[in-house]
């Protein structure tokens, strides 16, 4: 009976792994979780349409406003990312530079990075990219995106190690984990973008003009937002 019990107790063991580690691959893939199931958010799944109409508040805190770009620009990108979707490093990494020299610096847009983590561990380096000075608050979450090993381990220390090479002592990060108004900041912003605009995946992005709002679901080439941006660019003329 003991040996059947300890069988069985391994084999409930190896499916809570497996969970784990499924759960753990789907986020990173950019998937989140919709009434128990995965649902995509890449561009193979996004709606048909580019892009869709939508209207409400943007909820952002104080603590969680960051601005990059001029403030006479006539357009405004909001970045709905977590820390731990592979599809959102890839637009960090290889599209943003883009935008950035083309649209950013050129004074046509400003852009401004919405967390919006699907798992404990984005939330955490979320809140840690906030407490940071904001002047590196970027240069922090590039380096999150161009390494993975922080979110694989599932250990705090090596999170913590990115926050320390950034500035951070122990006790600043503590004082940052037991930041309840930061994580009900963050959580409220969340909450708002998925009831308002329906956002549930990463990426997310709300263009915001002179002629409305438009979300737009999903990865996308930088030649597709090229393309589109200049098109807004064009009607607000």
């Amino acid at each position: 009976m003991l040996k059947i019990i300890k069988r069985i107790s391994r084999i409930l063991a190896l499916i809570v792994v497996y969970i784990m580690c499924a759960y753990g691959y789907l986020n990173a893939k950019g998937f989140v979780f919709k009434d128990g199931t995965p649902v995509l958010s890449n561009m193979a799944q996004a709606k048909e349409e580019f892009s869709e109409k939508v209207k409400g508040e943007i909820q952002l805190s104080t603590a969680q406003t960051r601005i990059e770009g001029k403030g006479s620009a006539p357009l405004t990108m909001y970045a709905f990312s977590s820390m731990a979707c592979s599809h959102c490093s890839d637009f960090h990494n290889y599209i943003l530079p883009k935008i950035r020299r083309d649209f950013i610096e050129t004074g046509k847009m400003k852009f401004i990075f919405i967390h919006f983590p699907i798992d404990a561990v984005s939330m955490r380096a979320a809140k840690l990219s906030y407490c940071l000075p904001p002047e590196k608050y970027d240069a922090f979450i590039s380096a999150l995106y161009k390494k993975k090993d922080w979110f694989y381990s599932g250990k705090k220390e090596v999170l913590n190690k990115y926050a320390k090479e950034f500035g951070m002592s122990d006790d600043d990060i503590k004082k940052c984990d037991d930041d309840k108004k930061l994580t009900s900041d963050i959580l409220l912003t969340f909450n708002s973008a998925l009831k308002t605009f329906d956002i549930d995946g990463t990426p997310s992005f709300i263009i915001k003009g002179a002629d409305g709002e438009e979300l737009i679901r999903g990865s996308r080439s930088y030649d597709d937002f090229k393309e589109y941006l200049n098109k807004r660019l064009d009607g607000a003329k």
